[in-house]
């Protein structure tokens, strides 16, 4: 149980600082949910007692409850937005509005229930832990201290007996709680595991596991806006020879599994923070950002050859690529870049393929072979 207990309080640390901008949006918003729901609850509950009994002391409480939450929603309106920027501004507004509700209305609980047991506590505490997201040990130390203050402000109000029999459903619900929240932080981990993998699903291609067509195209253009005048790039572009003549001789099984061995070639001499991407059936394009040594292009491009030509996929060897290059550093478009490194790949193809072509910066098209 004590390793259950750590375990998750390890989980929530985790998780919640992997996700603080998300959950103190939601804990913003969960709090402006919970004024308009509370302000509803307060206008009906002071439309009965003003049919039913006429109290006025409850009349009178109910009306600065009120108050109190339309003043809490604008203040909201005003400095939502810079409340929700930062976790921790949001974990004290949280905590202070939540605790001045919950007993507020345990206040008025006790008030209305001198002689029968409280039930607006426990059930808030329980609650809380549903709508408002922290750490374990944050939470835990939050709900033992409003328990406190709500014994004091009890005992001041009831007789002792109520006072015991309140303490004792409080520390039930605390423990209630407890177990709640374990339920809830799996949840909110395996929810946001789903996410990510369906995230990867729709961004990767699921054969070889690097980006594809659009993902690539999308990451290239976030980069190429980022950089700065001067900041020099390649794009490389690779297109397998016949290899439709593989997959009809050795079948889409083999097909498939040369167009794996390739992407794990790319992978091996490029950095992870190169993107690489599958943009087409047998074509394949990384983009390269920042200082490069002399002669990095060309080299790297011999190396891919020879490692792809020696490779023995099932029954297939001696298998090759054409390429075309195009470096860049007077920060032109995607578009453009792409354009280039087409013509120098076309270039590749044209000059007997097995071969890959640069496409200068002074336009001049020199052909190499490996």
């Amino acid at each position: 149980m004590i390793q259950k207990i750590l375990d998750r309080h390890f989980d929530s640390i985790s998780f919640i600082h992997y996700n603080k901008n998300k959950i103190a949006e939601d804990n913003i918003r969960n709090t402006a949910d919970t004024v308009m729901f509370l302000s509803g609850v307060s206008a009906f509950l002071l439309f009965l007692i003003l049919l039913l009994s006429g109290s006025s002391y409850f009349c009178f409480f109910l009306i600065a409850i009120l108050f109190v939450l339309v003043g809490i929603h604008l203040v909201q309106k005003v400095f939502l937005s810079n409340i929700s920027e930062s976790f921790k501004l949001s974990r004290m507004y949280s905590f202070f509005f939540y605790g001045v509700m919950i007993l507020a209305y345990s206040y008025a609980d006790i008030i209305m229930n001198m002689t029968s047991r409280c039930v607006v506590f426990p059930c808030a505490i329980i609650v809380i832990t549903a709508i408002y997201m922290d750490t374990f040990l944050a939470t835990t130390v939050y709900k033992i201290v409003l328990t406190i203050i709500y014994c004091i402000m009890d005992s001041m109000i009831r007789p002792h007996y109520g006072v015991k029999r309140d303490l004792f459903v409080a520390g039930v619900a605390i423990i209630a709680s407890l177990f709640s929240y374990f339920e809830i932080v799996d949840l909110a981990i395996n929810k946001g595991e789903d996410r990510r993998i369906l995230e990867r699903k729709s961004t990767t291609d699921l054969l070889t596991g690097i980006y594809n067509k659009l993902s690539f195209e999308e990451k290239c253009n976030e980069y190429l806006k980022k950089r700065k005048p001067g900041a020099r790039c390649i794009l490389f572009i690779f297109d397998l020879d016949n290899f439709k003549e593989v997959n009809d001789t050795f079948g889409h099984q083999t097909g498939d599994n040369v167009l794996k061995k390739f992407s794990e070639i790319l992978q091996s001499y490029f950095h992870p923070y190169d993107i690489m991407g599958r943009i087409g059936g047998d074509e394949f394009m990384v983009l390269v950002m920042g200082e490069m040594p002399e002669g990095f292009a060309e080299k790297r491009c011999r190396s891919i050859l020879h490692e792809f030509k020696t490779a023995r996929i099932n029954q297939v060897s001696g298998l090759t690529c054409s390429i075309g290059i195009v470096s860049d550093n007077d920060c032109a478009s995607f578009t453009e870049l792409y354009k280039k490194a087409d013509e120098a790949l076309y270039i590749a193809k044209e000059s007997g393929k097995a071969t890959f072509n640069l496409h200068e910066e002074n336009e001049k098209r020199n052909s190499r072979t490996s």
